[in-house]
């Protein structure tokens, strides 16, 4: 059996306080490898790992941590006597100590170790020490015949205690234990596992049944935490990452103190709601960039999306005639003129923004987009190969800019469909612009380009006469407000441009939120609804509705059938109460990831979940999904590969999801409570029910080997290192 820990408040205490306003070279040491060296042969530990503002010691029969005048102690009480601790896979750097001017005491070509071995810590038990930036892990690897009760671990610092989620918590923290087998097909087996105080105080380890011919794994699964706050509220609405693996977070803040980070592009608070874009080291959670955007009034966020290279590209709506512009279509919010009673009256509304910041957080582009209505805001925004911004929201504005036009304005509010190409001049930046609507409420909230760059759009209408267009899946309003999903090629002219829309709902009220295009052409959409009706398809994971407000997943294939769109797929997903996603992405390997908020309790949780129960308020979510086709071709029993509840005492939504090619997840959104607690993660500091940013990761994915981690860490470390 293979036990794994993390000691993970270590790295969250350690390299957060190291990286906000180092220089390059004091980010390159604090995201650095753990390294392990042989201590001074006079001192009374035997070895030593080292970072900016912490040391670890070990010896064989324990690991000490100092950090800011403080000692805390891992000790394995009972272990043998006569085990030996020994520095294992040695790395090619060297350190040397130059103390004093007297050479008997220098040190020189001090070798450095990736990781310690302690071999017979327990009779049949062996102990390793590795590193995870500058968290330390350790192993326990139990031998065929060995008793695991034998293990006796004694935290010393703030007192221990196991919370009610089964963590055990000190200021040296460890994590509930989440354990699993690999089974000989590769699959990943669960094994129920806690920890369980004994009679003397100590700490061992209760477990579930298991096969004791194969090696059983304990590992630490929360990889990133992250709160971003101020004094005021705080909320991340956007989630993406770069090709070296940064974390780009952007929402709005109401904060004049909120978190700083490197060298902002807008460093203070002007007025009201502000956006903000941060950028974060998932591996040490470091902020490592954090900037305001907006101007003297309210700004509200709709959507953002991130480059492989680090380009970010935002939307939404201001109010604020001071909102920071380059290069722009429109320098400023539209106006309207009224006189009555020899009264002149000037009126600005509420105008769409599109934004560009380039891999240096430099705005390269930025420029108001709107009409004399009451509010213009744009929802979501994605780049093509180009680098041209496509955008999609809804306006009220009847003199809403348009160029080339799919249609006129519809009435009450309309979806727009907006281009901009930055590398233009001015108002030649415009390269697109169309209402698409009927008489009634229409919201875009969502828009995909697609490998031939025409644009996929999706949101809601309560419109019975928007257009339908080609072989349409629903061709007639269902009734309540229906999903909306269509087919935009803007290189057409005029109506032309609509090649295909369909309606997509049940009696009663849906919105479809995001949208994704699978390598196949498929069409995948998610969103929520309140009718007993959707349609699902027969091989649907939840064929039924669940009650109140559930989410769902569909499938739209336009290729199967020339004389209409095929549901390839669909399905609920949600409890008896309110199940809301906001955010949808999907991978290389075809699972989506699905976030959002939750109010009922037994959704299907995974046995490695971060949180397997509802909290019991409002709880965020992360859903990853599998569709039936890679059910099929990795031999699954289930379509969905991991499910976890994220909450605490307060209120939390997942407004964002990510993933990374290492296989970790990351959630964003808001908490007002301490949503990191059971984890070991950083402590809320700010007012209790005050709302902020959180940022989590972790990993559901099947353990890799020591080494081969290492070697992940290692080199994502110094890939990112040399970025800031």
């Amino acid at each position: 059996m293979k036990f794994s820990f993390g000691l993970a408040l270590l790295g969250f205490v350690c390299s957060g306080l190291e990286a906000d306003t180092s220089p390059d070279a004091l980010r390159l040491l604090a995201t650095a490898p753990l390294r392990f060296e042989p201590a001074s042969p006079d001192g009374p530990v035997e070895f030593v790992a080292r970072g900016l503002h912490f040391r670890y010691d070990f010896s064989s029969r324990q690991a000490v941590l100092r950090a800011r005048g403080k000692a805390l102690r891992l000790q394995f009480e009972g272990a043998a006597s006569e085990a030996s601790i020994q520095g294992e896979e040695k790395l090619a750097s060297k350190t040397n100590y130059y103390l004093g001017n007297d050479r008997s005491k220098w040190r020189t070509s001090v070798p450095n170790f990736g990781r310690l071995s302690v071999h017979d810590l327990y009779a049949g038990i062996d102990l390793v020490y590795y590193g995870n930036a500058a968290d330390l892990e350790y192993d326990l690897t139990v031998k065929p015949g060995a008793n695991p009760d034998r293990i006796r671990l004694r935290l010393t610092g703030s007192g221990a205690r196991l919370d009610r989620h089964g963590n055990l918590i000190s200021e040296l923290i460890q994590k509930r234990p989440v354990a699993y087998q690999i089974g000989a097909d590769g699959k990943r087996i669960p094994i129920a596992s806690r920890y369980r105080k004994n009679s003397d105080g100590t700490y061992g380890f209760a477990l579930g049944r298991y096969d004791r011919g194969r090696d059983l794994v304990i590992d630490p699964v929360l990889t990133t935490a992250v709160y971003l706050f101020g004094s005021e509220q705080d909320i991340a609405y956007g989630i993406g990452h770069d090709s070296k693996g940064l974390l780009y977070i952007a929402g709005t803040t109401l904060s004049s103190d909120f978190s700083p980070g490197g060298t902002p592009y807008q460093a203070t608070a002007v007025g009201g709601f502000d956006l903000f874009l941060s950028v974060i080291n998932p591996v040490n959670s470091a902020i490592y960039y954090s900037s305001y955007f907006g101007g003297s009034l309210d700004e509200t966020f709709g959507g953002m999306s991130v480059s492989p290279n680090g380009d970010v590209y935002l939307t939404g709506a201001t109010a604020s005639a001071d909102f920071p512009t380059v290069n722009p279509y429109q320098s400023g919010p539209a106006t309207s003129t009224s006189t009555a009673s020899g009264t002149t009256t000037t009126t600005t509304g509420t105008n769409a923004f599109v934004a560009w910041f380039d891999v240096f957080q430099t705005l390269r582009y930025s420029t108001f987009i709107g009409g004399t209505g009451t509010l213009d805001i744009g929802l979501a925004v994605a780049a093509d190969s180009q680098g041209r911004m496509w955008v999609t929201g809804d306006t009220d504005s009847a003199d809403f800019p348009q160029l080339n036009p799919m249609q006129i304005y519809g009435g009450m509010q309309d979806m727009f469909v907006v281009g901009i190409d930055p590398s233009q001049s001015g108002t030649a930046t415009l390269i697109y612009s169309s209402f698409l609507g009927g008489t009634g409420w229409d919201i875009g909230h969502d828009i995909a380009v697609a490998p031939d760059g025409t644009l996929w759009v999706v949101g809601s209408t309560s419109s019975v006469d928007i257009n339908i267009i080609g072989p349409c899946f629903q061709c007639s309003y269902q009734g309540g407000g229906d999903g909306y999903v269509a087919h935009v090629n803007p290189a057409l002219s005029g109506a032309n441009a609509l090649v295909f829309a369909t309606y997509l709902g049940g009696s009663s009220l849906e919105e479809v939120k995001r949208v994704v295009i699978d390598p196949a052409g498929r069409i995948i959409v998610s969103g929520y609804t309140l009718s007993s009706n959707f349609p699902v398809t027969g091989n649907a994971l939840q064929p039924q509705f669940g009650g109140d407000t559930d989410a769902f997943v569909s499938v739209l294939d336009l290729s199967k059938t020339p004389s209409s769109a095929t549901l390839a797929y669909s399905t609920y997903f949600g409890g008896s109460d309110v199940d809301v996603p906001f955010d949808m992405k999907q991978d290389g390997n075809g699972f989506l990831y699905i976030s959002g908020y939750t109010l009922s309790s037994g959704l299907p949780a995974s046995a490695n979940a971060l949180q397997s129960q509802y909290d019991g308020t409002m709880d965020a979510f992360a859903l990853k999904l599998a569709l039936p086709t890679e059910v099929a071709s990795a031999g699954r029993s289930s379509a969905i590969s991991y499910f976890t509840y994220l909450g605490s005492d307060g209120i939390q939504i997942g407004y964002g999801i990510d993933f990374d090619s290492q296989g970790n997840i990351y959630l964003g959104g808001f908490t007002s409570g301490p949503i990191f607690d059971p984890f070991g993660g950083p402590p809320k500091t700010t007012n209790p029910g005050n709302v902020d940013v959180f940022v989590a990761g972790f990993s559901p994915t099947a353990a890799v080997s020591t080494s081969e981690r290492d070697k992940r860490l290692s080199d994502r470390e110094r890939a990112l290192a040399g970025r800031y």
